[in-house]
């Protein structure tokens, strides 16, 4: 015969399974995960066309300190990314932001920037990537993609560049693999 005591026992585990079982149910949607994969994966080359002097520069010194190796200085970029390593290539998107001089030895440069869809671009049409890294003096290096807005929503990943064309001593072309997740915004 059961007392008193495994009854409650019983009737409490089976009201804690029950709650359990129907909060599962009813709040499933509630903790933010998806039943299929929400986020999207990115792949995608493109080309930083960079011209730092002449009549079609798309930088600009903005801050020149008088410290040693030019530490703290700052430029504004509004560089082009492009489809191909070529002048007349299609612009995809374009690389809006500074690059400073943080490297009291020299050649270190702290890029943080708005990687900017063209409207022209239909699949992420005016989205952004949010980038941050240093440009270095090596000919490859990789920056953090921190975040998106619009169709590259909650983007996170890596940019993996390396210098395939310098046209000359003021002008190249940067490689950018780009490798990204995101989450698209539901309509």
């Amino acid at each position: 015969m059961a007392c008193a005591s495994h009854v409650l026992v019983f009737l409490f585990i089976s009201q804690l399974a029950l709650v359990t079982y129907t909060t599962a149910l009813l709040c499933d949607s509630c903790v933010g995960l998806c039943k299929s994969s929400c986020e999207k994966e990115l792949n995608l080359s493109l080309y930083l066309h960079q011209i730092a002097a002449g009549p079609n520069h798309n930088q600009e010194q903005i801050v020149s300190p008088s410290f040693a190796n030019g530490f703290g200085t700052t430029g504004v970029n509004d560089w082009p990314l492009l489809d191909a390593p070529q002048p007349n290539a299609n612009i995809i998107a374009r690389a809006k932001g500074l690059h400073i001089q943080a490297s009291q030895e020299g050649g270190g440069w702290f890029s943080p920037f708005s990687m900017v869809f063209q409207e022209q671009d239909s699949r992420f049409n005016r989205s952004t990537l949010q980038v941050n890294g240093m440009i270095g003096p090596e000919a490859t290096g990789e920056w953090a993609i921190v975040g998106g807005t619009g169709k590259l929503a909650m983007a996170r990943g890596i940019i993996k560049y390396k210098f395939p064309q310098i046209v000359t001593s003021v002008e190249n072309y940067r490689q950018l693999d780009i490798h990204a997740f995101y989450t698209p915004q539901a309509v």
